[in-house]
């Protein structure tokens, strides 16, 4: 009685599930293929800025491992799988007999259920050492499962992209708006230039005072060079003499047009040359200024207007999505060795429950 009792126990607790369970995955279990991929993001706008020797000797995060992240999210998403869905028509797939009914989806499943299983079904690794991503896609068809993944890889591409460009569209923006105020800006200080211009009547108060100071150094020298005339003059001559009288107010008019335009230049009149060259310099420089702002902002602009429309973030395919030619799903050996052990220990910890059991009864 004891022995048939142990042939059921063996039967029913190792040998009948063995059996089944091994059926199962021989015979029935959805096999899988594998289409991977490995891929590279390379950010253009990094490439192209300019480095200096200090930026170069400092630390700097990459945005390399936040691009994946973000391509990782993207991937596993519910927009991802909608937009597969729609091409290749994963629900339906989910739902047919090309699936075992362990793995199949059903009418009554919910469209969490269906995500889950598009999320189990696809594979996205970093790899920190050469900044590349392994990406992978299971499917039960080997062709389907390529085609997929290239969908996934071109959609992946765009998206990143999208976010580039929409911060490129609201930095556009506002550059536009600070090129409108600095276009303003710079176009009134030019008016205010040019209305000094008119109200002073010159184009520029420094050549006034360039051409006025070669004017007083000619008549300083006239000055000097008619009292040595005079000196000589009163020499031979007496002091009420024509001449000398003619050449001491000729002296008297040339230093009383000295002494004028002296007070001109040094800043003691109404029209002051030093006063006005101050003035016209501040507003010069404020034209030089705004003219440099509005320069820089037509800079950026053009920069925003070539990020808001090129593609920033390009994909370098380094293995492009292969073509299974076996199945990689399930590890049918593996997994009947691993039920085998399983089963065995489980029969095992039964029987000695059992055999501790009978003991204390006996």
């Amino acid at each position: 009685m004891i022995k048939i009792f142990k042939n059921i126990k063996f039967l029913i607790l190792f040998l009948l599930p063995f059996a089944l369970i091994s059926y199962y995955i021989f015979f029935l279990q959805t096999e899988l293929f594998k289409s991977s991929s490995t891929v590279l993001i390379k950010d253009l706008k990094q490439m192209s800025a300019p480095t200096d020797m200090l930026s170069a000797l400092m630390p700097s995060s990459s945005s390399n491992m936040q691009d994946s992240k973000l391509l990782e999210k993207f991937i596993y998403s519910a927009d991802m799988f909608k937009t597969i869905d729609k091409k290749f028509a994963l629900k339906e797939h989910y739902k047919s007999k090309e699936l075992d009914f362990f793995q199949r989806m059903y009418d009554f499943s919910s469209s969490e259920d269906f995500h889950e299983l598009y999320k189990s079904r696809v594979v996205v690794e970093y790899d920190e050492l050469s900044k590349s991503i392994d990406i992978s896609f299971l499917y039960t068809d080997s062709k389907t499962a390529k085609e997929i993944l290239e969908y996934i890889i071109v959609e992946a591409e765009k998206r990143l992209n999208m976010y580039d460009r929409e911060n490129g569209n609201e930095l556009l923006n506002f550059i536009k708006q600070q090129e409108k105020q600095n276009k303003k800006i710079l176009l009134e200080s030019i008016e205010k230039l040019l209305a000094y211009q008119n109200r002073h009547k010159t184009i520029d108060p420094s050549i006034d005072i360039k051409a006025q100071s070669s004017i007083l150094a000619k008549i300083e020298g006239s000055v000097v060079q008619k009292e040595i005339e005079y000196a000589n003059l009163k020499q031979y001559m007496t002091h009420n003499s024509i001449e000398v009288k003619t050449l001491r107010n000729e002296i008297n008019s040339l230093k009383k047009k000295e002494r004028e335009l002296r007070a001109k230049l040094s800043g003691r009149g109404k029209n002051d040359l030093n006063e006005n060259l101050f003035e016209f310099e501040t507003l010069k420089n404020d034209v030089e200024f705004n003219k440099e702002r509005y320069k820089q902002t037509l800079i950026q602009l053009d920069m925003a207007l070539i990020q808001s429309t090129q593609n920033a973030k390009n994909f370098i395919i380094i293995t492009k999505p292969s073509l299974p030619d076996k199945y990689s799903s399930p590890k049918k050996i593996k997994n009947i060795i691993t039920l085998f052990l399983v089963l065995f220990m489980f029969y095992g910890i039964i029987s000695m429950i059992y055999a501790i059991i009978r003991d204390h009864r006996d």
